[in-house]
């Protein structure tokens, strides 16, 4: 009888001193990941951990699978079609999120679960993956765009990088800057280079001036004047103001460009903030001493000062349990919504965060060996005045993929005026079915 009664009173000990971590461990709730990228896994588990150490009565045990790109969204989609098969959460990437709001959306509203954050983020950054007037995916970064100047070339030229402001100065200083140095009539420096075969030199131009490939309302909106005059712009960049050329192999992630920046051909750059994490990686910091970060040069006063590129939203399916989708969607959001993940979007993942209050932050105001010594992200909010949003819908992909193998060429290399690459593209969506107004 002793023996039971030392044994009971054992037991009641251990529980009273592990008991909580025991009944944590056996309550919490599995939720399953898909990713295409490890390190958005890893972030994601990071904050779930944080998550569990805020709220210890409803802890989760999150875990995720990283699948190669195409085969992870391939997978995703023809999972949600025949309606089995799905993670609990998905991350989506930008172009491939439209391909999802076709038709019926397998993807849970997370309207409620962000707006207690609407008022500390920039809004606009939900737009891409927003339908039918809800938010269905939360982002990991903002995506703003920047501008990444070589000082060297530009006080070479004699200009002050602080002194454009707009795109006039911009182009004003890059007749400059561009330069035919050995003098076989062609420059061997320009003042900047433009995709041909990616979206993002065109697309930041063309929010930028008010217009993009879908407005507000979700209808296609590719033939704005807007658009026009954009694409205008940066062919006479090129062929009338002689300061751009094609970037070598045709994108900003070519590595015939990332030559080019090394050697000192290209003098400048329009991507979004999360292209700084290319300098390091893909020309072993050899323009350290040189390169900085700058806001965009803007069109006009009380206009759009920059706009946003690329993105993955992280997405709840419906094949998750229906007990689970308040606590998943609350996740989600303190994952990429709160003050201390939008830190550590910048500290784990190096993006720049969607909550403008963070900016002030210590761990943003770092001294960066890559540019200069200087502090980026002073920079990168003074460019946070007036966010131009990118609208997205159902052909949002098959557009990306017009301007990425025909538009754009046409556009710089074939020299077809703005009118002719836009009406091609039309009927090019048209003859898909979308529908292009009209």
């Amino acid at each position: 009888m002793n023996k039971r009664l030392s044994l009971l009173l054992l037991v009641i000990t251990l529980i009273g001193t592990f008991g909580v971590g025991l009944v944590h461990a056996q309550d919490a709730t599995d939720l399953s990941l898909w990713v295409f990228v490890d390190r958005h896994g890893l972030f994601m588990q990071n904050q779930a951990e944080r998550w569990n150490a805020e709220n210890p009565d409803r802890p989760i045990n999150l875990t995720y699978e990283q699948i190669d790109y195409t085969q992870m969204h391939d997978n995703l989609l023809a999972s949600l079609l025949v309606g089995t098969g799905a993670p609990d959460l998905a991350d989506v990437e930008i172009k491939k999120f439209a391909t999802f709001t076709k038709g019926d959306i397998h993807f849970i509203p997370l309207d409620v679960a962000i707006d207690p954050y609407r008022g500390d983020i920039i809004e606009s950054r939900l737009a891409p993956y927003t339908a039918d007037g809800h938010n269905y995916g939360i982002d990991y970064h903002l995506g703003s765009f920047v501008m990444y100047y070589n000082t060297a070339l530009l006080e070479a030229a004699g200009v002050d990088v602080d002194s454009i402001r707009t795109w006039d100065d911009y182009i004003e200083a890059g007749q400059k800057v561009t330069q035919d140095t050995d003098g076989d009539g062609t420059p061997d420096v320009y003042m900047a280079s433009i995709e041909t075969t990616d979206i993002f030199s065109a697309y930041a131009l063309m929010l930028m001036m008010g217009g993009g490939t879908y407005n507000a309302d979700g209808e296609i909106s590719l033939d704005s004047p807007e658009n026009i005059a954009a694409l205008q712009f940066l062919q006479d960049m090129v062929h009338v103001s002689g300061i751009a050329r094609a970037a070598s192999g045709g994108g900003h992630h070519s590595p015939d460009h990332f030559v080019d920046l090394s050697e000192g051909k290209i003098a400048s750059l329009w991507m979004p903030q999360w292209y700084m994490t290319r300098f390091p990686d893909n020309m072993s910091s050899v323009l350290a001493d040189v390169a900085v970060v700058r806001p965009m040069p803007i069109f006009e006063e009380g206009g759009y000062t920059t706009t946003m590129g690329g993105g993955t939203g992280t997405a709840i399916t419906d094949q998750i349990d229906p007990s689970k989708v308040d606590l998943a969607s609350e996740f989600l959001a303190f994952a990429k919504l709160t003050y201390e993940s939008n830190v550590s979007l910048w500290t784990d993942l190096g993006f720049d965060p969607m909550r403008v209050d963070v900016y002030d932050d210590p761990a943003l105001l770092i001294e960066m060996s890559d540019f200069r010594g200087e502090i980026p992200f002073t920079y990168i909010k003074a460019g946070l005045g007036n966010v131009a949003p990118e609208y997205t819908g159902p052909f949002y992909p098959e557009i990306a993929t017009i301007f990425q193998t025909t538009a754009l060429y046409d556009l710089i290399e074939n020299q077809k005026s703005p009118e002719e690459v836009i009406a091609a593209a039309v009927a090019e969506l048209s003859a898909m079915g979308a529908d292009v107004g009209g």
